[in-house]
């Protein structure tokens, strides 16, 4: 049991940048799919609409030649499929994975640290510790 809270405090110290990142990809994979899915710009249009963004800019997004990858970063269409509406269709944040699994392996005198983190991740970075 210890060697294996060892093994991930270990993996987490060293992959604590890397999570982050490959948190950000997979959101942006998961954009690149359901932008692929809704194939047709009217397609496209009415989702975005129903998602809240602005009706003046959308017509950018649904016309754009660019491809699926480079769209799955657009400002419209992040705005649209924002990281909360994500959460709700099940695409887990790795960064709160990442901080639970420290949290429960943490160190009694880490866990100050930890809490600090899970509290940043949760509410932004401008929230009290």
């Amino acid at each position: 049991m210890d060697k294996n809270r060892i093994i991930w405090e270990r993996k987490l110290e060293i992959g604590k940048f890397d999570i982050r990142r490959v948190s950000q990809w997979v959101r942006r994979r998961v954009r690149l799919y359901d932008w692929k899915q809704w194939k047709q710009p009217r397609t496209r249009r009415r989702h975005l609409l129903a998602l809240g963004a602005d009706p003046k800019t959308v017509h950018m997004a649904t016309r754009s030649r660019k491809g699926y990858w480079r769209m799955s970063q657009n400002e419209i269409v992040r705005f649209a499929l924002n990281n909360r509406w994500l959460e709700e269709q099940g695409v887990p944040d790795l960064n709160a994975v990442a901080a639970i699994a420290a949290w429960k392996t943490a160190k009694p005198n880490r866990m100050d640290e930890v809490k600090a983190i899970w509290i940043k991740l949760h509410y932004g970075p401008d929230a009290r510790v």
